[in-house]
């Protein structure tokens, strides 16, 4: 493990080591410099799930209800094209809290990466400067055990209430989020500087049903999703000042990713990346910055974080390209950089990592936005924002210039050993309870199509599925499965989902090869093992049981439903102890509240001789 070198206050600033590109600097404009004011000492920083920059008041949406929002934009900074890094929650906070691209910290995909301890993370250098700091986050995909809690002093995850696969939506609402973070704020002395970060999972799916939804917008479920997130933030941003503490705290406001909502035929996110799910808010606000101010030129999230260290006069680590800090834009100060910006890198891996097909990766510099695929795509993003007119056969001398600063980028951030996570793997079936679709194993390969684009109708019918069975049309979704599964027989997460059909369905003996050939083929999560064990289990055959069961808690030993399994095994091959063992470990973990097979162990704990 490499050292890390303490931080310090300061007036100078550590500037990231630059690429050198051949294009013109993108114009930046803002208001005239305001009256000099004291920089701010504290930082509220607000990451909203999903959102799209284009769904705000302040980014031209007239149906938005967005006030607090659009005030901050009122009172601070906006940048009109600020781009993330991936369609991916975890990715994306990574980039976002260490400044660097994917390619260099590892983080490629949600559930089986982590943030590796040798990152200088936002929440270090600012606790190591002084700054008290907390982090309360509303989804799973977040969680502490996946490395984003260095640095800060309290971390608030999402606590385990759910046991059964089908309620597998760990999240939380941004109400719950703030009653966290209201109890810490009044934990501080009001001389102490302090470092919050709120993540809300608003307006990510699954939204709630009409009835919940403001009546201006209860036929627009992701707008009203984007109007309770707002409100969240405009009770975090009364409260700052109710305790004194509006006046010095920054306020920096973004998304992880934005979402498709059926363009170019992706339904949510994480498939591809157009500007549909990499456009994102990105607003500074603070009574030191000129106020109604805009930056129209590229920025993307790895800039915010030598950015804000920069406005708070704290020298930070030194950061490979192409962050750079967008501190004098902020303040409102003509460009004055001798050098091109850098592009702007993007990239989804999902295609890859769960399907077998090509990666997507790209750069966007200035109108210009390339994307590397089997059939490479080049847009003019500000002629065409739809991304409905690839240029690539007109223009293949651009795309060529923007492939070699892909490639240059992709050299000066060469990949990071140990990020990916080891025998958590089963995590990936709560993530995809988020509305994730990709849940396979990394070592799954499908090889059927190498273009993305060629895929999407499959990944629609994956989709499909999950509303079917969510719906409680289980013969329809099955309908559909078969036809997937006829169509590629060896896929590993289709026969994982037929297995657990007929699993549910009582059919256990016809379940098990389905569920074999899905962990033979690479998807060894511990829900999909767990099923597997329960059939053995059902059908008495308790010693491959017992083997199974064991299996899946190596992969994940906290895996509830494969604790209560063995119990019943244990109990069945007489041995109480191990089975109390195994009822008071399950027990121990649970943190929610009344469950069925919650109140089963309970029961069958009482009937054990002590």
């Amino acid at each position: 493990m490499t050292s890390k070198l303490p931080h310090r206050r300061t007036r100078r600033f550590s500037h990231a080591p630059w690429l050198l590109f051949c294009a013109a600097a993108a114009a930046s404009c803002g208001a005239p410099a305001a009256e000099p004011r004291a920089a701010p000492s504290s930082v509220l920083l607000v990451t909203i799930d999903t959102l799209r920059a284009d769904r705000l008041g302040c980014y031209g949406h007239t149906r938005a209800h967005t006030p607090n929002i659009d005030g901050l934009a009122t009172r601070g900074v906006r940048f009109e094209r600020a781009l993330s890094v991936a369609p991916l929650t975890f990715p994306a906070h990574v980039s976002l809290m260490s400044g660097t691209i994917p390619p260099h910290h590892g983080a490629r995909d949600n559930g089986v990466f982590r943030a590796v301890e040798e990152l200088d993370l936002l929440a270090e250098v600012l606790r190591e400067t002084g700054l008290r700091t907390a982090a309360f986050t509303a989804a799973f995909v977040l969680d502490s055990q996946f490395g984003l809690d260095q640095g800060f002093e309290e971390y608030g995850d999402v606590p385990q209430r759910v046991m059964h696969p089908k309620g597998m939506l760990e999240h939380r609402s941004a109400a719950e989020v703030n009653a966290e973070a209201f109890a810490w704020l009044n934990t501080l002395d009001e001389s102490e500087p302090f470092f919050l970060w709120l993540h809300y999972f608003e307006p990510h799916l699954p939204y709630p049903p009409p009835n919940e939804r403001p009546a201006a917008l209860r036929d627009h479920p992701y707008d009203a999703e984007v109007s309770n997130a707002d409100r969240a933030l405009g009770q975090v941003l009364a409260r700052l000042e109710e305790l004194g503490r509006g006046e010095e705290t920054l306020v920096v406001l973004t998304s992880d990713h934005g979402e498709s909502l059926g363009e170019h035929g992706e339904a949510s996110h994480s498939f591809f990346v157009y500007q549909a799910v990499l456009h994102v808010p990105l607003i500074f606000s603070h009574a030191s910055l000129p106020a109604g101010s805009t930056v129209s030129s590229n920025a993307s999230l790895v800039d915010v974080m030598p950015t804000l260290l920069e406005l708070l006069e704290i020298e930070g680590p030194p950061l490979p390209p192409p962050a750079r800090s967008l501190a004098a834009s902020v303040r409102g100060a003509a460009s004055t950089a001798s050098s091109p910006p850098p592009p702007v890198y993007f990239e989804s891996l999902n295609s890859l990592l769960n399907y077998g097909w090509a990666p997507l990766q790209g750069v966007t510099l200035g109108d210009d936005k390339y994307i590397r695929a089997p059939r490479a795509e080049l847009y003019d993003i500000a002629r065409d924002p739809a991304e409905l007119s690839n240029l690539l056969a007109t223009d293949a001398e651009r795309a060529r210039a923007l492939e070699e600063m892909l490639v240059a980028l992709l050299a000066a951030n060469p990949g990071r050993e140990g990020a990916e996570r080891e025998l958590s793997d089963s995590d990936r079936v709560r993530l995809a309870g988020l509305g994730y679709t990709g849940a396979a194993s990394p070592a799954v390969t499908e090889n059927t199509l190498a273009d993305p684009k060629d895929g999407i109708e499959r990944v629609r019918k994956e989709e499909l599925i999950l509303e079917l069975f969510n719906a409680g049309r289980h013969a329809e979704g099955v309908g559909v499965l078969r036809e997937l599964l006829e169509g590629d027989p060896a896929n590993p997460v289709f026969n994982s989902r037929f297995g657990f059909v007929q699993l549910m369905q009582g059919r256990f003996d016809e379940a098990i090869p389905y569920l074999e050939r899905s962990i033979e083929n690479g998807y060894r999560v511990a829900e999909n093992v767990t099923n597997l064990a329960l059939c053995f289990l059902y059908t008495q055959r308790l010693d491959r049981a017992r083997t199974v069961f064991e299996e899946a808690l190596a992969i994940n030993a906290k895996y509830l439903p494969a604790l209560f399994g063995l119990a019943q095994v244990h109990v069945g091959q007489g041995d109480p102890d191990a089975a109390r063992d195994r009822l008071d470990e399950l027990l121990g973990l649970w943190r929610g509240g009344e469950d069925p097979i919650i109140a089963q162990a309970r029961q069958l704990l009482a009937t054990l001789p002590r």
